[in-house]
């Protein structure tokens, strides 16, 4: 867990929760005999759609080719995708989260933001303990690990979920978003692309915090409406 500079100061929190290799996951839910064994779903299509930490480890990327998987990792277990075990399991997370706040976006299948806002004093617990009840509850519940981020702003969170995966928490607060920007490459930032990334990198910017240091008219004279909404 990585949680940059708790406060107890009232904030906006958006919470973003991933779940971690999602479909393999489930599949390891649904039979405890695979967890801690490279597993791969996709068997069906001929191509990997998800993967176990375990197989991205052996260097096995999404999209790969079955029969290369079957002839280079012959200790992969391989799956054809069960969709509509997905979709429970899906359903499943998010009612889970709406426990404790009815503000959910279903962003995909496996990930989701929601407002936790204000929740501190009603449900008498910091952003950081709702965060972890939620990741217990799915885990305890579903098997399933996830990473949440929780931050003032959704490109925040969302950033904040990837920090530290899989099974992360990262919680960023406003007195923090300067010195956590630093440290976030410009191309880990969600909505910029490897092509916007290398154009802000050939205009000297690497970081995040470097982005939001320029000018509102700057991003505006350089980059299409999207790329102001997310400095």
């Amino acid at each position: 867990m990585n949680c940059v500079g708790l406060t107890n100061k009232k904030y906006r929190a958006i919470l973003h929760l991933d779940a971690d290799s999602f479909f393999a996951s489930v599949e390891s839910a649904k039979n405890p005999a695979l967890r801690g064994k490279p597993v791969i779903t996709g068997q069906e299509r001929g191509i990997a759609t998800s993967m176990s930490y375990e197989a991205k480890a052996l260097g096995i990327d999404r999209a790969m080719p079955i029969y290369k998987i079957k002839r280079d990792f012959p200790q992969v277990v391989i799956v054809s995708s069960d969709y509509e075990a997905y979709a429970m399991y899906s359903k499943r997370m998010f009612a889970i989260v709406r426990r404790y706040t009815d503000i959910v976006e279903e962003y995909s299948i496996d990930e989701c933001f929601a407002d936790l806002t204000g929740l501190e004093k009603v449900l008498a617990m910091t952003y950081q303990e709702i965060a972890e009840r939620i990741k217990n509850e799915v885990q305890k519940e579903l098997g399933l690990s996830v990473s949440i981020g929780v931050a003032p702003t959704k490109v925040l969170a969302k950033v904040a979920s990837k920090w530290v995966k899989p099974n992360g928490l990262t919680i960023i607060t406003p007195e923090t978003i300067n010195s956590f920007l630093q440290k976030v490459k410009i191309e880990s930032v969600w909505g910029i692309g490897p092509r916007t990334a290398l154009q802000l990198q050939k205009k000297g910017i690497t970081t995040a915090q470097e982005f939001v240091e320029k000018s509102r008219e700057w991003v505006c004279d350089s980059f299409s409406k999207p790329y102001e909404v997310i400095w």
